[in-house]
């Protein structure tokens, strides 16, 4: 599909990936903490003598007021345009803690992908395949179908596409599983996504700033979940090859308090730079730390509960 609307409607631009991909949303958050990006010098732009022509930009974004990294691809097209584009080092907190007006400031729709994405349904996604809730949810409900008579939804005829469905590798789905797995990713985004989102809530309320700033504070910790999660199939690979793998538990914990402390530390910052007044940031810290803690113990009944 994405070659295809490139060819059709591309002409040079990566329409595919700036509107239709489905995945653009995450990476456009996890840029805001990239620790390089190309700074724009509105000084120079305005003061470059000679007549330039157009920037050809590949995501069509208007590059003379970019004041984020999350929709810039870095392809480098831009790079010395007008003298005022330049490709430099920052802080990865920069663009965290300067959230506001501009294309910098946080969309709702930003805010609530991180929220119920990132943590919300990730979790759920990586977390179904060890979560003995699963198992038991499975359980009581083959044994319902079985009970009444209703057979089909134990059935594994879903196409490959849809299923798993390797019967060589005695590795496939009923339709019962796919039904149980949409459902527990459901119910866990909700459970997650609606607990961090009313610790924000809270939160932002009593510190007096905007909620969607403040969520932009657990990127952090969202991109330490995303590799955490991800790196579960490799490891079941590694320990399969016989691989020496007794430093992972202790690595997972690191990675998860860096995350944890670095999302903490953001959000600290944000509650004190806004609040009218330090007791009141101190009155909204409980709520900020509730979401961290949500998360936490989710990875944690992963990696070392369950």
């Amino acid at each position: 599909a994405a070659v295809a609307v490139g060819w059709l409607y591309g002409r040079g631009k990566r329409v595919w990936c700036r509107y239709l991909c489905p995945v653009s949303g995450v990476f456009a958050l996890l840029a805001r903490i990239a620790p390089v990006h190309f700074r724009i010098d509105r000084t120079a732009w305005d003061t470059h003598p000679a007549r330039t022509a157009a920037v050809d930009c590949a995501p069509l974004l208007d590059v003379k007021h970019m004041t984020s990294a999350s929709a810039c691809h870095a392809c480098g097209r831009c790079s010395g345009h007008r003298g005022a584009v330049e490709f430099a080092v920052r802080s990865p907190n920069a663009e965290i803690l300067a959230a506001g007006p501009g294309n910098a400031a946080p969309h709702t729709s930003e805010a609530l992908l991180l929220v119920f994405g990132m943590l919300g349904v990730a979790i759920g996604a990586f977390q179904w395949t060890v979560s003995p809730w699963f198992v038991a949810a499975r359980q009581a409900a083959a044994e319902w179908l079985v009970g009444h008579d209703l057979l089909w939804p134990l059935e594994s005829g879903a196409p490959w596409w849809l299923l798993t469905h390797y019967p060589e590798a005695n590795d496939v789905f009923t339709w019962l599983d796919g039904g149980l797995i949409l459902a527990y990713i459901g119910a866990v985004a909700l459970t997650v996504g609606g607990a961090v989102l009313a610790g924000l809530t809270f939160a932002a309320r009593i510190g007096r700033i905007d909620w969607r700033a403040l969520a932009l504070s657990l990127i952090p910790l969202a991109g330490v979940g995303l590799f955490l999660g991800l790196s579960m199939m490799t490891a079941t690979h590694l320990r399969a090859e016989g691989a020496p793998l007794g430093w992972l538990p202790l690595a997972r914990g690191l990675l998860l308090a860096v995350g944890v402390a670095w999302s903490g530390w953001l959000g600290a910052r944000l509650l004190f730079g806004h609040a009218p007044n330090p007791p009141r940031a101190m009155l909204a810290l409980p709520f900020l730390v509730a979401p961290l803690a949500v998360v936490a113990t989710a990875w944690i009944l992963v990696f070392y509960v369950w």
